[in-house]
């Protein structure tokens, strides 16, 4: 294991360790439901299956589950895997609290998953890829495709590489020395199409949406304390400079 291996996973225990009480979870879930990233990935799905209830899922590397709560309270059978325990027992406390059914598996994306294989419907993951340098990029979206059915679908959430906010507000961070998350490099739409294409998808959509939020959310919430009620709003600037990039990704070329 390298030395930034290690402080990269002793970053994520540190951020792991403080769990968020009731009232501030239940803020996350409702944050994730407003932001514009749900309803790109509710109206992909609905396109694609007609429905959620009954479709199985698996977030990869899922910290809290913030996407899999939003589609396990529309019928979802869903998994969450994380290889960070302390996570999983805050994501189990917040389904319960939810009255929201899981499994909670412990497991690295990038470990072995073969019993996964060809079994879920749909596979995502939020602000996870981008944690990870060179080779392990593509092993990280390829592992989207393989627990996927071959008529599956996959989520692929990362910051965007032309998102200027997120962009100045990491290297301010980095520059004072306050950055919490070791490695994290954003993609571009190339790299993240090329690393698609490899893994085996047949089609795929990237979209860059929330520059407004990534505004209000780096620099509003976290570097001025405050929490604005205008980061949903969407913008012209969303498809080149949003912070968020999706990639929306099918295993096959079926009409959706």
């Amino acid at each position: 294991m390298t030395s930034a291996t290690v402080s990269d996973a002793q970053a994520w225990e540190r951020q792991w360790r403080r769990a968020p009480d009731g009232r501030d979870d239940a803020d996350r879930v409702a944050r994730e439901q407003r932001n514009p990233r749900w309803a790109l990935v509710l109206d992909a799905l609905t396109r694609t299956f007609g429905r959620l209830a009954g479709l199985r899922t698996v977030e990869l590397g899922s910290g809290r589950g913030d996407l899999s709560a939003l589609l396990a309270a529309r019928g979802a059978e869903v998994t969450l895997l994380d290889r960070n325990d302390t996570v999983l027992s805050q994501a189990r406390r917040r389904f319960d609290r939810l009255g929201l059914q899981a499994d909670f598996v412990s497991g690295d994306l990038l470990g072995d998953l073969d019993r996964f294989q060809g079994r879920f419907d749909v596979s995502c993951s939020l602000g996870v890829i981008e944690h990870f340098r060179g080779g392990r990029r593509a092993r990280a979206v390829a592992v989207h495709r393989t627990v996927l059915r071959d008529s599956g679908m996959t989520v692929v959430s990362v910051p965007h590489a032309l998102g200027v906010p997120y962009r100045m507000w990491k290297l301010y961070l980095e520059v004072r020395r306050w950055w919490p998350y070791g490695t994290e490099i954003p993609y571009g739409k190339g790299e993240l199409r090329q690393l698609a294409t490899a893994a085996g998808f047949r089609r795929a959509e990237l979209h860059a949406s929330g520059f407004w939020q990534s505004v209000g959310d780096h620099w509003g919430r976290s570097v001025l304390g405050l929490s604005p009620d205008w980061v949903a709003r969407r913008s012209w600037l969303d498809p080149v400079l949003g912070g968020t990039l999706t990639m929306l990704a099918w295993a096959d070329t079926g009409t959706e």
